[in-house]
């Protein structure tokens, strides 16, 4: 499919647009295409299981233990299971990433949700109910973002020699801008930092359709 426009906001995820799976004409300068090869996007894998029982404190919602199997696991949706009315059904969402998650891969797919919840045992388990989380649960889903075909991967992070070339990802050319995380260059990347420079894309969009003084 090819589109044509005089004004384009490129959102392209960094992998994507860095292995040129979306061509340009006339084509990127090379500046950018060198950034986009520089700052690095990482994979990420993520764990859904699927509960029938509560076994974790009341006011117990998010958990970060690195040295663990799954570095973060958290409850969604969060606000519903933290008002404390009894659910027919909790989601507990196990989050890892970079080189750890390509290696979690390598497991078969029942393994890493049966790893995850004997990880959620030691974490909650007690003298009466040991194993709460293998008990709990009844069903599974693994995302492994890397395979994607249309994100290549989770977000980016601080990479060795990316110093300045955000700000190059950033620079529109011609009638072509850019947004998305990567693109930012004042936080950490998140939503909250792809928000922002959607909405910096949106004002030079606009600021490019005002009419230029004569001198």
């Amino acid at each position: 499919e090819a589109i044509q426009a005089d004004r384009v906001i490129v959102t392209l995820p960094l992998n994507v647009l860095r292995d040129g799976d979306v061509q340009f004409k006339p084509p990127l300068p090379r500046e950018k295409t060198a950034a986009a090869g520089v700052v690095t996007q990482s994979n990420c894998v993520k764990v859904i299981l699927r509960l029938n029982d509560r076994f974790w404190p009341e006011d117990c919602w998010d958990v970060v233990c690195a040295d663990s199997f799954m570095p973060e696991v958290w409850l969604t949706p969060a606000a519903a299971v933290l008002k404390g009315s009894p659910m027919s059904e909790y989601y507990m969402v196990g989050f890892v990433a970079g080189d750890r998650a390509t290696r979690i891969m390598q497991l078969p797919e029942a393994e890493i949700a049966r790893k995850m919840c004997l990880q959620l045992d030691a974490m909650f388990g007690s003298v009466n109910k040991p194993a709460p989380a293998s008990a709990a649960c009844t069903g599974f889903i693994v995302q492994d973002w890397s395979t994607e075909a249309l994100a290549k991967g989770a977000y980016s992070h601080p990479s060795l020699g990316a110093h300045g070339m955000r700000s190059a990802l950033s620079t529109p050319v011609g009638g072509l801008f850019f947004a998305g995380e990567a693109t930012q260059e004042d936080i950490n990347p998140c939503v909250q930092g792809a928000m922002e420079t959607g909405m910096r894309a949106a004002a030079q969009v606009r600021e490019s359709f005002q009419p230029r003084a004569k001198l």
